[in-house]
C-alpha cells in the first residue's frame, strides 16, 4: 500500500526530534493535538533531512499515529502495578508472566511488548504526555463503543513495536457472514454468542470506568506533588533546590520545572532515581 511504509532508525530519530521542535513552536492545539498542517511541515523537514527519501504527509500522519499508540500503550504499562522502567535496558519489564497474561487479557490489541528496547519513551512524553494529562486521549462515547468491538470481534489482531507505519485499518464487520440456520440448534448457537457478547462488552466498559478513576485520580495526585514542587510546600519535593545540588544553572532548573508540569509521568519517576541518573533524565528533557 502507498501509505505503508518502513522506517529506518535515523529516520525515526530525526522525526521525533522534528515533532519536539513543533511542541517548542507552539504547533498544537489547546487539547495537545498537532495543527492539521503539521504533518506537511513535518514531511518537508524530513525531505529536507533525508533528499533522497519518499516520506508525505500521510506517513508521517501515520508514523504520529503509531509512535502515540505505542507510547501511550508503554506509559499505561508502567502505571500499573508489576511494570516498571530499567533505565540501563531503555525497556519497560514486568514482574512475572502472570502480570503480563493479565494485562494482556485486559489489553489484547498489543502495541509494545516488555524488555524490547524503547529509548524514546521519555522523549515522546514530552510530545504526547499532554494529551493525557489534559483529557484529549479521553475515550468519547462513539470511540467507546468502537474500543469495545474492537476489543471483543477482533482480539486476534496484534502490534508490535515493529517501526512501520500503522497496519491498515480493517472493516468493523467481519470480512464473512455464515449462511443463517433455520434449525433450533442454529438459533441457540446465535443467541449464546449474543450474549458472550454483551457480557463481553459489559467487562470492557467496567474496567474503561475503572482506568478513568484511577487515572483521574493519579493526575490530581501528581499534580499537587507539581504544586509542591514549585512552590516549595513540601520539605522532599522541592525539586529546585534539588537541581541546583545537582549542577544545572537557574534557566535549565526553569526549564526542567515546566517540562516536569508537561510530563507528569516523568516528575514521578525523578524522585525513584540515583542523582546521576536525575541528573541524565532531566539534560534528555530540556
Amino acid at each position: 500500500m502507498e501509505n505503508k511504509r518502513m522506517w529506518s532508525d535515523e529516520e525515526t530519530n530525526a522525526f521525533v526530534g522534528f515533532m519536539e521542535e513543533f511542541v517548542v513552536d507552539g504547533q498544537r492545539t489547546d487539547c495537545g493535538q498537532f495543527k492539521p498542517d503539521t504533518f506537511e511541515k513535518l514531511a518537508l523537514k524530513m525531505l529536507e533531512a533525508f533528499p533522497g527519501c519518499t516520506l508525505n504527509a500521510k506517513h508521517c500522519k501515520n508514523k504520529h499515529k503509531w509512535l502515540k499508540e505505542k507510547y501511550q500503550y508503554a506509559a499505561d504499562m508502567l502505571g500499573c502495578s508489576g511494570f516498571g522502567w530499567n533505565n540501563e535496558k531503555q525497556c519497560v519489564e514486568v514482574d512475572s508472566k502472570d502480570v503480563l497474561d493479565a494485562w494482556l487479557k485486559a489489553h489484547p490489541t498489543k502495541f509494545y511488548s516488555p524488555g524490547k528496547p524503547f529509548p524514546l519513551v521519555h522523549r515522546l512524553e514530552g510530545i504526547f504526555g499532554r494529551d493525557r494529562a489534559t483529557g484529549a486521549a479521553a475515550v468519547s462515547g462513539f470511540d467507546a463503543e468502537e474500543q469495545v468491538n474492537e476489543e471483543t470481534e477482533d482480539t486476534t489482531i496484534g502490534f508490535d513495536d515493529s517501526e512501520m507505519s500503522p497496519q491498515p485499518e480493517l472493516d468493523g464487520g467481519p470480512a464473512m457472514q455464515g449462511q443463517a440456520s433455520h434449525s433450533e440448534a442454529g438459533t441457540s448457537a446465535g443467541s449464546t454468542r449474543r450474549y458472550g457478547r454483551k457480557r463481553k462488552q459489559a467487562d470492557v466498559l467496567e474496567r474503561m470506568a475503572d482506568h478513568i478513576q484511577q487515572s483521574s485520580a493519579d493526575q490530581r495526585k501528581n499534580a499537587q506533588l507539581i504544586a509542591d514542587a514549585i512552590v516549595g510546600v513540601n520539605e522532599k519535593f522541592k525539586v529546585g533546590e534539588k537541581l541546583a545540588q545537582l549542577g544545572f544553572g537557574d534557566e535549565e532548573v526553569v526549564r526542567a520545572i515546566l517540562k516536569f508540569a508537561e510530563s507528569l509521568n516523568v516528575y514521578a519517576h525523578f524522585w525513584g532515581l540515583t542523582d546521576s541518573q536525575m541528573i541524565d533524565l532531566v539534560r534528555s528533557i530540556i
